[in-house]
């Protein structure tokens, strides 16, 4: 199982520490890679990162978007990361979470697809028993 992470939050490094034993390659991929060297995921084989821009189709494409089978989005931002979801749906067999702070127009993209995880409250038990149920 492959997961792909867009952005850079500590949301998304809390999320990639729980589920670094359930998957086989975590990708994460934003355009400063600098601020991941602190990171004590990243000394772990199971973890690369793709030096790219989360806006650019070509970017998504080559840090694996097609072969993932879960996409994570937290740009710090959360109408940059609906943006970057929106791109997403291009692999349609990709469950796409989006880490949104307002949750006020959770209900329309939750409609279209995508699982929401509330940053101010995160539950990474939701991402854990959906990968669970993928195995």
């Amino acid at each position: 199982m492959k997961a792909l992470f867009i952005g850079y939050s500590i949301n998304l490094k809390k999320i990639g520490e729980s589920l670094i034993d359930k998957v086989d390659d975590l990708i994460f991929l934003n355009s400063e890679h600098f601020k991941f060297s602190s990171w004590s995921l990243f000394y772990n084989d199971k973890v690369t990162f793709f030096d790219g821009d989360e806006k650019k189709i070509d970017d998504l494409v080559n840090a694996g978007l097609e072969d993932s089978d879960i996409v994570i989005i937290d740009s710090g931002e959360d109408v940059e990361s609906l943006f970057v979801a929106q791109k997403c749906k291009i692999n349609l067999s990709s469950t796409i979470f989006l880490v949104l702070s307002d949750l006020s127009v959770s209900e329309i993209f939750d409609e279209m697809g995508f699982l929401i995880l509330d940053s101010n409250n995160l539950n990474l038990d939701k991402i854990i028993k959906f990968i669970e149920k993928l195995k």
